[in-house]
């Protein structure tokens, strides 16, 4: 029977066992964004909070005094009632204190989650996707509280009737006041989030400016080197697939003025042969082996029509040409080279070198 009345006496502080709210209603991180009115409600619900806690202080004294009774109370042969209902009966008023608690932490709740819900619908947001975000998470918290308000109302009414409240069974008051706490406590979080984002729109807002600011000073440079420093500066900024485009094209056409440099000062004009025949191809045949049919060069010559592609000043220009063709679309692709008269001549070992 010891241990019987040991496992007991564990069991009437483990309904109990939650203690003061504890959680910081004031999100310190938001207080900048209070205004006067706003810092008095936020004030208020603070001391809404201490009340709670005075309640939950008195009800564990209460509880308390009752377990250290029963440890000292001898076993007597009586009317059979269970040890809950007694400790249901004694501690009335524990129950009374407990209720009373959470109704100032609901008051709290309500007074903070007020304040946060006016600071994030009225908030400026530079970025529509955390508007989004921060309405549904107000919105969520909002309904939380409600929730919470819900959860306690009929123990609400309770608090001045004593014989109710000795037929409260204290297990059942524990499960709605953890439940109501985890709706406030996770609402408050929301809200948090909620504010957090809001607290980030001007640090988004000067990132994207500076990222504007970056990719409008390489546009005025257009150069390769300004477009890799931007990307090297703004490795995720919104220009980064721009810049890149702009580096291809800029090689593009350095590559370009090279090929006109080196036909300039070159005796020869290398080409790729890419067909040859006795009747004229159709453009669907030429596409077959060269999409870009604006590029290809017809002539007539010794009874055949000879297609050319590309215009280089050297051997190895054209062969980078003809290699892309031989692993694709035409594979006899071959090189032929004119000289400054446009004389088609014989490849030499010279010109290759």
């Amino acid at each position: 029977m010891k241990l019987t009345k040991v496992l007991f006496i564990g069991l009437i502080f483990f309904i109990f066992s939650g203690g003061a709210f504890g959680q910081e209603i004031t999100y310190s991180a938001a207080e900048g964004l209070f205004n006067d009115s706003q810092k008095k409600v936020i004030e208020k619900a603070e001391k809404h909070i201490d009340k709670g806690d005075k309640k939950i202080k008195l009800a564990e004294k209460i509880e308390a005094k009752y377990t250290k009774k029963k440890k000292k109370k001898k076993k007597k042969k009586k009317k059979k009632k269970t040890k809950a209902s007694k400790f249901d009966k004694k501690t009335w008023e524990a129950k009374k204190f407990r209720i009373q608690a959470e109704k100032e932490y609901l008051k709290a709740y309500q007074d903070a989650s007020t304040v946060y819900s006016e600071i994030i619908v009225a908030a400026d947001f530079f970025d529509d996707g955390d508007h989004t975000e921060a309405t549904s998470l107000n919105n969520e918290a909002v309904k939380m509280v409600v929730d919470a308000e819900k959860k306690m109302s009929k123990y609400n009414k309770t608090i001045g009737n004593k014989k109710t409240l000795k037929k409260i069974p204290s297990a059942k008051l524990k499960t709605a006041i953890n439940e109501a706490r985890s709706l406030k406590e996770n609402a408050i979080n929301k809200q948090k989030e909620a504010l957090d984002l809001v607290l980030n729109q001007g640090k988004k807002k000067e990132a994207v400016e500076k990222d504007n600011a970056a990719w409008a000073n390489a546009q005025n440079i257009n150069t390769i080197e300004a477009y890799k420093d931007y990307i090297d500066s703004f490795s995720s900024g919104k220009y980064v697939t721009n810049a890149r485009a702009m580096i291809r094209q800029l090689k593009a056409e350095e590559e370009k003025k090279r090929e006109v440099v080196i036909q300039a000062s070159s005796d020869y004009t290398f080409k790729v042969q890419i067909a040859a025949s006795k009747t004229q191809l159709s453009n669907y045949e030429l596409q077959t082996k060269y999409r870009n049919t604006s590029e290809i060069e017809q002539v007539y010559t010794n009874y055949y029509y000879k297609y050319w592609v590309g215009s280089f000043g050297s051997y190895s220009q054209a062969v980078s040409l003809r290699d892309q063709l031989l692993m694709s679309t035409v594979p006899d692709a071959f090189i032929v080279v004119f000289d400054k008269s446009g004389n088609q001549i014989d490849v030499s070992f010279d010109m290759k070198n």
